[in-house]
């Protein structure tokens, strides 16, 4: 995996060439979850769902907020599990039938 650049240079890159460090962020990130094992499809919906979140942003410091809270939320439940699995492995899904309307 290669090497995240300092902090100035990423201030630098988020201010001068921006794309270019959106492109940085997606291929470190790619390259992450396919580093991931068996977690890969996880690891995409997430990406995939912060990533429209982003676009809703209209600034630096909403997208950090936006992140910070996702990832929260998702160490909040990942937490939970580990502190009671047994919790977490006792929630089913009720499978209902639809019936088909005729006529």
């Amino acid at each position: 995996m290669k090497d995240l650049p300092d902090f100035d240079t990423l201030m630098w890159m988020a201010k001068h060439r921006p794309e270019e460090l959106n492109q940085l962020q997606s291929s470190m990130s790619e390259e992450l979850i396919n580093s991931a094992g068996g977690n890969q499809s996880q690891l995409r919906a997430v990406k995939e769902h912060l990533n429209r979140r982003l676009e809703l942003c209209t600034n630096p410091y909403q997208r950090c907020i936006t992140t910070v809270s996702m990832m929260r939320t998702k160490f909040g439940a990942l937490a939970d599990v580990l502190r009671d699995p047994e919790h977490f492995r006792s929630h089913r899904a009720e499978v209902i039938q639809l019936n088909r309307k005729t006529g």
